[in-house]
């Protein structure tokens, strides 16, 4: 029986260097898959965030976190972010 590898992504408030210590994963229980409508949920998470000023984006550069986001690797966007990370985790199917 042969295992696809497939990568689902989770999104995290922190700290401004990114330590771990500062992702808590007890709070975060979202898990976006690969998938079209996923990545939708996962991009009105970051606007939202944003909204509240939870984490940082500047306007010139929300059109480039929409498509990393959208069509892209999520974990791309992260160049763009502070106080928030993406982390891409692979399962197996």
């Amino acid at each position: 029986m042969s295992k696809k590898n497939r990568c689902a992504f989770e999104f995290y408030n922190c700290d401004a260097d990114r330590t771990h210590s500062s992702m808590n994963p007890i709070y975060e229980k979202n898990v976006y898959r690969d998938t079209r409508d996923s990545r939708r949920k996962l991009w009105k998470r970051i606007k939202t965030e944003c909204e509240m000023k939870n984490i940082a984006i500047k306007d010139s550069d929300m059109s480039q976190v929409r498509f990393n986001i959208m069509n892209g690797s999520p974990v791309d966007a992260n160049k763009y972010m502070m106080y928030g990370v993406i982390l891409q985790k692979n399962m197996m199917d």
